[in-house]
């Protein structure tokens, strides 16, 4: 069938009437590969958006990588001048180091020459010291014998003059303790104390010296603990004060019917200086025979 140019234009409105006609002839006539370049055109210049990007990423990697490597070059020139520099130095060292092991085996040497020389007259002057001690040993064998002789005379005697010694011991403990009670009592009643009771000792079976019951001058009641002496050392006042805060102690004391506050107290004929200066650390009260020499601060409540 032929179509005229109205036939045509018939053609062309229909076709925009019926766009899947247009399509169908398109077919027909470009075939379906020509129909589908732009499609395809699509995705090339998609893939060469997307390889250009990657070759914009790949670009700045590359200059990245040679950035690195810029500064790795760097870095390794400034390790190799530090590594050379270090390696000079621990050359000098070694230098030095070996110098001074010269000189100081040279010295050892000196000193181990000197050593056997010392050695070999030691051993001369132990040779002279073994005679002189063997000489030595028989004197010190006879006088041994002689001693021996001499202890046995002299046996009896010691032991009756040891008799005498503790009776002499036991007469003048209570001369020492009769002497200080007297005179802290007498201190104390001086300041205005008043005592009811003393000489309670025995009631602590012997721990105390002399014991003084009574009031201070503000009335409250009080009692005096005194430790006597016939000479007074440091140790003492350390073991004196010890005893007076042992708390087994002031029950003891309680128990024997003795009250706190307790003021403790030393009467003694001597004084060491280092006991005097002990003393006053402590601020237990000291006695003489000359008046009181400290002034007793503690009390023990």
């Amino acid at each position: 069938m032929s179509f005229t140019v109205r036939d045509f234009e018939d053609l062309l409105r229909l076709l925009q009437q019926y766009p899947e006609w247009r399509t169908r002839l398109l077919e027909t006539l470009l075939g379906e590969e020509f129909l589908q370049l732009p499609q395809q055109m699509r995705a090339l210049l998609e893939a060469q958006a997307h390889t250009q990007e990657q070759l914009a990423a790949l670009a700045a990697e590359v200059r990245a990588l040679a950035e690195a490597q810029r500064r790795l070059s760097e870095e390794f020139a400034a390790y190799r001048a530090q590594t050379d520099q270090a390696l000079r130095e621990l050359a000098e060292a070694q230098r030095r180091l070996s110098e001074e092991f010269a000189a100081y085996r040279a010295q050892t040497d000196q000193a181990l020459r000197e050593l056997a020389e010392a050695q070999r007259r030691t051993d001369e002057r132990l040779e002279q010291l073994a005679a002189e001690v063997r000489a030595l040993a028989e004197a010190q064998r006879r006088m041994y014998e002689e001693f021996q002789e001499y202890r046995s005379s002299t046996d009896r005697r010691l032991d009756q003059i040891s008799r005498e010694l503790r009776r002499l011991a036991d007469h003048v403990g209570m001369t020492v303790e009769e002497e200080a009670e007297d005179m802290v009592w007498w201190v104390l009643k001086e300041k205005g104390y008043r005592f009811f009771e003393t000489n309670l000792s025995q009631v602590v079976n012997g721990e105390l010296d002399v014991v003084l019951v009574g009031e201070t001058p503000q009335g409250e009641s009080i009692t005096v603990l005194v430790e006597s002496k016939t000479r007074l050392g440091k140790r003492e006042v350390h073991a004196w004060l010890q005893r007076i805060r042992s708390e087994g102690f002031r029950k003891r004391l309680l128990k024997a019917g003795l009250q706190p506050p307790y003021y403790p107290y030393f009467f003694a004929m001597r004084v060491d200086a280092a006991a005097l200066e002990a003393i006053r650390q402590a601020g237990i009260g000291l006695v003489t025979t000359k008046g009181e020499v400290v002034e007793g601060t503690l009390l023990v409540r």
